[in-house]
């Protein structure tokens, strides 16, 4: 053994020639074809079913023994030295190598000089075990370089939000700093404002006092300038007497020149329910109040009021059983609906918006008929002229306009204004509509004549409503001076002048026969008040305030009201007496339309609105009546 491990060997190059003789001593053998594999002998049907079943046993069988074999595993042989050695070789590129230690160990093989038990041995499990470490130790490597490259760019994503957060952190205490800034000079501004507020309470009860000293003393002025004139008529009738009996003496001359004639209406005639002559003005050129010269407008003469002597229907309300219901109810604008005016003689209704436009309404439908669009801001109210015919907005861009609906377009824009206006009315009988505006004024206008003839001047501050007395030439209006006051148009002076309210009065109105106003101020009872209205007679008025209250007035003199209402703490936008006075119905702000019997003093509410209800009106028979909402929805009850 250790003269055969001595031994030395050489690889050398040879070639190997093949032997023909040895090719030609292969003896092949030849496979025999099954001629029984290929009959075409047709097998029974018995046959073929009993191999069948064989078949089916034996796979049960070997079903059965495969269950109840051990477990076999499978174990990885060594890898010999000669694998390891051409897998060393091919590895690392020796192919030259390779192919010599080929030969030469297929030489051996062939020869016989190689043993498998010796010669041939295992390699250690050592050298296997490193080389799969070595694999694993590289994945781990191509690992661990592919998270660096996610931690470098997580570092990069922190360091940016760092600096972001700092960024954010940076502005939130700036933002801190200034709303400190904020709070602390809002703080000073309320202390100092508040050093200003006995001043400002001081200057408003001497202004209060003042305002009402002045109208005390134009009641006062009146009153002597009517006293003086019957004085001057008496002296003119008694100097006839003293010439007769030989004593004449001039009579006195008044220099003060009267302010009211004779025939004007003063506050003492309609407070006594006197009758008032119309007066005539001749068509001659003079210098009228606004102290201009004009030809002198004429106002038609006073008519009998036709409601007295009919006989009016009775509401709906009462007759039905269970009051309105809501049968109808459409989207009308956008925004909030401000008011609704219903025509004379025709269901149909204008709602008033604060998309500034206006649109006319079939009833009870609503299909929509006409939109009129040209005012430039909110419109704050509208009024049908008696015929039907014509229809007068105002807005809060300072304009009145005409609309034409027979030619469907504005027939005349009144601009004179310099303010919002709040409210208009149209003459029962005549071609003239009065206007009332923030700028402290009435202005009277002749429609045919495209002018303004007349502008009342008196009001301390923003007058906020005006109505005329049905067929009459007086106007009754209200201003945010907390006075309620009436004016002869004729004249255009002041015939009588209502206190009481202690806030700014919004709204004001009066019945046909003109013996009851009523009148709203901005805290009516303590609390802002909204609306009023009036029953067709005209001898009872409904004012609502901010906070629930409506107050119910005789315009015949009476300065307490008659009656006081609660409906709630909610304010009310606006109030409509049925033709009979016995229904009062009230828009509210919390989206109700409360129906208050005035006889048995019961309330039924009609809910459906989302939003506060600005206004609700009948019908001319008082079969329905019309809800408007801030929602931009009119809604009809019948």
């Amino acid at each position: 053994m250790e003269a055969e491990h001595d031994e030395l060997f050489y690889i050398t190059e040879a070639t190997l020639e093949a032997d023909d003789d040895e090719e030609d001593e292969h003896v092949y053998q030849e496979v025999a074809v099954d001629s029984a594999s290929s009959s075409d002998q047709e097998e029974d049907w018995d046959a073929i079913v009993k191999r069948v079943k064989e078949k089916k046993s034996q796979n049960l069988n070997l079903s059965v023994s495969t269950t109840n074999a051990p477990e076999v595993t499978v174990t990885q042989p060594s890898e010999v030295v000669d694998d390891f050695v051409r897998n060393f070789l091919l590895r690392m590129g020796m192919l030259r190598t390779l192919h010599c230690f080929q030969t030469e160990w297929y030489e051996m093989a062939q020869t016989g000089r190689l043993r498998q038990s010796a010669d041939n041995p295992s390699l250690p499990d050592v050298y296997s075990q490193n080389r799969q470490l070595d694999k694993e130790v590289e994945m781990t490597k191509a690992e661990m370089e592919h998270y660096k490259e996610a931690a470098n760019i997580a570092k990069q994503k922190y360091v940016k939000m760092k600096k972001e957060r700092d960024y954010h952190r940076m502005h939130h205490r700036q933002s801190l700093q200034e709303k400190n800034k904020l709070i602390t000079d809002i703080k000073r501004m309320r202390k100092h404002y508040s050093s200003y507020e006995p001043a400002m309470q001081q200057l408003k009860q001497k202004y209060e006092t003042a305002t009402r000293e002045k109208m005390l003393a134009r009641l006062e002025r009146d009153k002597t300038i009517t006293e003086l004139n019957n004085l001057q008529s008496t002296l003119a009738c008694l100097r006839p007497l003293s010439d007769n009996t030989g004593r004449s003496q001039p009579a006195p001359v008044v220099n003060a020149a009267p302010r009211t004639p004779a025939h004007v209406p003063s506050r003492y005639d309609i407070a006594d329910n006197k009758p008032v002559e119309p007066q005539t003005v001749s068509d001659t050129v003079t210098t009228s109040i606004i102290g201009k010269t004009r030809k002198e407008f004429s106002f038609p003469h006073n008519q009998a009021n036709p409601y007295l002597s009919q006989t009016l229907p009775i509401c709906a309300h009462l007759t039905r059983t269970g009051g309105f219901k809501m049968t109808h109810s459409f989207q009308a604008h956008d925004c909030g609906i401000s008011r609704l005016c219903y025509h004379p003689t025709k269901p149909l209704v204008v709602t008033c918006s604060d998309d500034h436009t206006w649109k006319l309404w079939n009833l009870p439908g609503g299909e929509l008929l006409m939109t009129g669009e040209g005012h430039k801001d909110w419109l704050g109210g509208a009024d049908f002229h008696s015929s039907g015919l014509y229809l007068a907005t105002c807005s809060g861009d300072g304009t009145v306009k005409i609309w034409d609906f027979t030619k469907s377009q504005c027939m005349l824009t009144l601009s004179e204004h310099i303010q919002p206006v709040w409210g208009c009315s149209w003459h029962s009988t005549a071609d003239v509509l009065a206007s009332a505006s923030m700028d402290h004024t009435i202005r009277i206008w002749d429609v045919n004549g495209k002018r303004c003839v007349l502008t009342l001047r008196g009001h301390a501050d923003s007058v906020n409503s005006v109505q005329f007395l049905p067929y009459s030439s007086v106007l009754c209006s209200c201003s945010a001076d907390r006075t309620v006051s009436l004016w002869d148009c004729r004249t255009g002076l002041c015939c009588h002048t209502f206190y009481g309210h202690e806030h700014s009065c919004n709204y004001a109105a009066v019945n046909v026969k003109a013996d009851t106003i009523a009148s709203g101020d901005s805290f009516g009872h303590e609390h802002s008040c909204n609306y009023a209205a009036v029953n067709v007679k005209a001898d009872t008025i409904a004012s609502g305030d901010s906070f629930g209250h409506a107050f119910l007035w005789d315009v015949r003199g009476y300065s307490e009201p008659q009656a006081t209402l609660q409906f709630g703490s909610c304010s009310i936008n606006q109030l409509e007496f049925d033709l009979n006075r016995k229904i009062l119905a009230v828009a509210s702000n919390d989206g109700i339309v409360k129906m208050h019997v005035l006889d048995t003093e019961k309330t039924s509410q009609l809910e459906g609105h989302t939003d506060a209800v600005q206004s609700a009106i009948f019908d001319q028979r008082c079969t329905m009546l019309i809800s408007g909402s801030s929602d931009g929805t009119v809604a009809v009850w019948e």
